[in-house]
């Protein structure tokens, strides 16, 4: 028992406790272990969003982006040592902390709401925004790269703008779903340029495995490519037809899919700005 104990624990600090002490990245086993968790808390948080009387819907998403500001920022502070090498402030315990404080922000908003001092979704983006403003604050007060955001918005918007005007010109294209790739194609500006002209690497396991065969720039048409069948699968699979909790799921998805573009894109901004 003693020695299975200790080949636990080996493999728990060889796959979990280092990568993240560290700093070295994801790995496949991981990286299926925070998939299997992210569905649970998801499973988890649609129940109470349903308990709270919380639709979700563009509006919504729109209100948590300033949360999804303050995940990515926080990140990279701790890369550029403003802030600790917390657990709860690097990945994968960032994503409980924000979940938190976006929570805690939720329930005040919908107090506030209640007491007819601001609406809902009015009194969630700013209190985000709020929180936000501190970390954007120390990002421009420690910027070293200001160029970057040449080499980051060229390529978004090169990618980005086609593809929006595609949507709208055909609505049935992404059936309104543009912003939510437009996050992803952010995301992969961001890997292509901290990759290509600052010499960071990949840390995600999938991703990471294209990048060595074709290089940083495959993270346009990957990005591209899979989020857009992905949300196609969504619409299709989960029709509006359905019924309210039909339409409740299928935005909780697309809200899942949007922070998995934009926190990620935001600290890697940040961290390339500040050349933590």
């Amino acid at each position: 028992m003693p020695g299975q104990l200790s080949s636990v624990v080996d493999m728990l600090t060889k796959y979990f406790v280092d990568p993240i002490r560290d700093h070295s990245g994801y790995n496949i086993v991981n990286t299926l272990t925070y998939g299997i968790i992210l569905v649970v808390c998801v499973y988890g948080v649609l129940r109470l969003l349903d308990k709270l009387d919380v639709k979700i819907d563009k509006d919504f998403i729109f209100a948590l982006l300033p949360f999804m500001v303050v995940g990515g920022t926080a990140r990279a502070l701790v890369d550029a040592e403003v802030y600790p090498d917390s657990f709860l402030l690097i990945t994968p315990g960032i994503y409980f902390t924000i979940a938190v404080i976006t929570l805690v922000s939720l329930v005040v908003a919908k107090a506030l709401d209640a007491k007819g001092i601001a609406g809902f979704t009015r009194s969630l983006l700013c209190i985000g925004a709020i929180i936000a403003t501190l970390n954007i604050i120390l990002i421009l007060a420690t910027i070293e790269r200001p160029v970057a955001l040449i080499y980051i918005f060229g390529p978004f918007l090169g990618f980005y703008v086609p593809i929006y005007a595609i949507s709208k010109r055909y609505p049935s294209f992404l059936s309104g779903n543009e912003y939510i790739l437009g996050a992803h194609i952010f995301d992969a500006s961001t890997t292509f340029c901290g990759i290509q002209f600052y010499g960071y690497f990949e840390q995600h396991v999938l991703t990471g495995f294209f990048i060595d065969i074709f290089g940083p720039a495959v993270m346009f048409p990957l990005k591209i490519v899979f989020i857009a069948v992905s949300l196609y699968l969504i619409e299709t699979i989960v029709p509006d037809e359905d019924g309210p909790d039909a339409i409740q799921i299928k935005n909780m998805l697309k809200l899942v899919i949007v922070v998995l573009g934009l926190g990620p894109g935001i600290r890697n901004m940040s961290s390339i700005l500040m050349a933590a």
